[in-house]
């Protein structure tokens, strides 16, 4: 496989497993009674799992599953300060368009004016 495939898969699997994390933080400290989080937690530690083991296949370097995790979770923020810039420049173009963007008329506003 190319190297730099490789590389934008280790990027997604890093930050699937990112995500995969804090969900299962999130179901843990947001346990109530009425919660079953049972399947949703077994469900997300066995898919962390499998990436840690796809990690471990696809780089020769990585050995066990902490140095996999490890890995993963650096690759995942690698990724991640990447792609910031570009939600930057998207959120900047959007707060944009929203200033320059002409009021509709309101008639109620209209109301209050005559009051």
């Amino acid at each position: 496989m190319n190297a730099d495939l490789i590389e934008l898969l280790y990027y997604v699997i890093g930050g699937f497993i990112i995500s995969n994390i804090s969900l299962i933080i999130f179901q843990v400290v947001s346990y109530h009674p009425y919660s079953r989080p049972l399947i949703s937690i077994l469900v997300q530690s066995i898919s962390v799992l499998l990436c840690l083991v796809l990690i471990i296949e696809l780089n020769e370097g990585v050995t066990d599953l902490l140095y996999s995790l490890r890995f993963g979770l650096s690759q995942g923020l690698i990724g991640i300060i990447m792609i910031l810039p570009l939600f930057y420049v998207l959120m900047l173009y959007f707060l944009f368009m929203a200033t320059i963007r002409s009021r509709q008329h309101d008639p109620l506003l209209a109301l209050l004016d005559a009051e």
